[in-house]
């Protein structure tokens, strides 16, 4: 794991990101529980934010950064950037799946996620272009696999994004 050695003094966002993608991946675990798009659209809500006070209360006392310094304008523009690409690839999957309970909707919106962690790759890290990968690929055999219900997918891409929230943090304290 060399390659992770300076990866906080390079990617001081890691630390932050990693809280809020424990925080999201719970929601989405918890959400997988669920029958209901309702019951997972509010666990996901619940998720972020608690992702958001995660950040909030870890950027107000400093934690977050406590020890590998404060990340370049670059960084904050490139998150800035990937918040975007997703927004913009959310809004194509709403556009294109009128039925927001199917496979299609649910896997697509996984899918384009992981996609926006590849732009995030340049301000947060390799752990974090790797969950792109890996979260995508789940989608895709969500996608495909459809006699096992999307739901045990939508777990999955909680329990990715725990694991690599959880690595991130691990990694910044290393």
């Amino acid at each position: 794991m060399d390659f992770l050695t300076n990866s906080p003094e390079l990617f001081p966002l890691v630390r932050g990101g990693g809280g809020f993608l424990v925080s999201i991946g719970l929601g989405i675990l918890v959400g997988a529980l669920g029958r209901s798009r309702r019951f997972r659209i509010v666990a996901l809500i619940a998720g972020a934010a608690l992702g958001v006070v995660v950040m909030a209360v870890g950027g107000v006392t400093k934690i977050i950064f406590e020890g590998i310094g404060y990340p370049e304008w670059w960084q904050w523009a490139v998150l800035g950037l990937a918040v975007l690409v997703e927004g913009y690839l959310v809004n194509l999957v709403v556009e294109r799946n009128l039925d927001r309970d199917s496979r299609s909707f649910w896997m697509w919106m996984l899918f384009v996620v992981g996609a926006h962690f590849l732009v995030l790759t340049a301000s947060h890290g390799v752990i974090c272009g790797t969950l792109g990968l890996v979260c995508m690929a789940n989608a895709l055999v969500g996608l495909r696999s459809t006699r096992i219900p999307f739901r045990v997918f939508w777990a999955i891409d909680g329990v990715l994004k725990m694991g690599a929230g959880t690595t991130m943090i691990a990694v910044s304290y290393a």
